[in-house]
């Protein structure tokens, strides 16, 4: 996501729209299956909510954090980098295969976000006694604030249909390949989304007291990366860098 097409710079949806998009509900596009969408995110937060319980006992609550890696970037890298999206796409069509590629990736975002919260609310506050609450609190809410403006940035400038991978679904670019732009967070930042954006994650595992929760935002930052020099910079060089 380190690179945009010039049909991206003109993306202009709604700063709430974009808030949703990165967090699993996209409303952006089109009509037919946002009810489902709609109704799928509010069903899986009602769920999280009454399993609350057990997910954040700690055996339950690293085996779920590890479960969703695997499933996110495994499933993620078979999807776009290796067979599954031919074989979506020859069963359903494009556009429908798309749309439910699109629901489920949207269901592993919330399900990240998800992780990390019983992560840290299975291991409790347990910073060594040597940083101080004041700075864990100062520190935390700068890195969310840092973290969260980048990553909605990011989205806004590539716009979600890049957030959500959409040209290497398709397998070919949204827009024209001939040029690539940087713009906004691009100018200063190659992955902002990867980098910056991800900061969020930090502050509130260091809001949190928490040492499992920097590791599980570590772990899900070189998830991405990995994905990213695996799958997604291939596809970049070979779709959009002309040789």
């Amino acid at each position: 996501m380190h690179t945009i097409t010039a049909a991206a710079r003109t993306t202009t949806w709604r700063w709430p729209v974009i808030l949703l998009g990165i967090s699993g509900l996209r409303l952006d596009r089109g009509t037919r299956y946002r009810p489902a969408r709609l109704l799928l995110f509010v069903l899986a937060g009602a769920l999280y909510y009454l399993l609350t319980p057990v997910l954040t006992t700690p055996a339950v609550a690293t085996a779920y954090a590890a479960t969703v890696w695997l499933l996110y970037y495994g499933g993620l890298s078979l999807t776009l980098g290796g067979p599954g999206r031919t074989a979506l796409i020859a069963r359903f069509g494009e556009d429908r295969a798309y749309a439910l590629y699109e629901v489920a990736l949207g269901v592993l975002f919330m399900n990240q976000g998800f992780a990390q919260a019983v992560v840290i609310h299975a291991y409790g506050d347990s910073l060594p006694a040597a940083v101080p609450s004041w700075a864990a609190y100062a520190a935390g809410a700068a890195l969310m604030a840092v973290g969260t403006f980048y990553k909605l940035w990011a989205a806004r400038t590539a716009g979600l249909d890049t957030y959500y991978c959409r040209d290497m679904f398709m397998g070919r670019p949204l827009g024209d390949a001939s040029e690539l732009v940087v713009a906004g967070p691009y100018r200063h930042l190659r992955n902002p989304m990867y980098g910056a954006g991800n900061l969020h994650a930090y502050g509130w595992a260091l809001w949190s007291h928490s040492p499992a929760g920097l590791a599980v935002a570590a772990a899900f930052q070189l998830g991405i990366y990995l994905f990213y020099h695996l799958c997604e910079r291939p596809f970049i060089e070979r779709a959009y860098v002309r040789t």
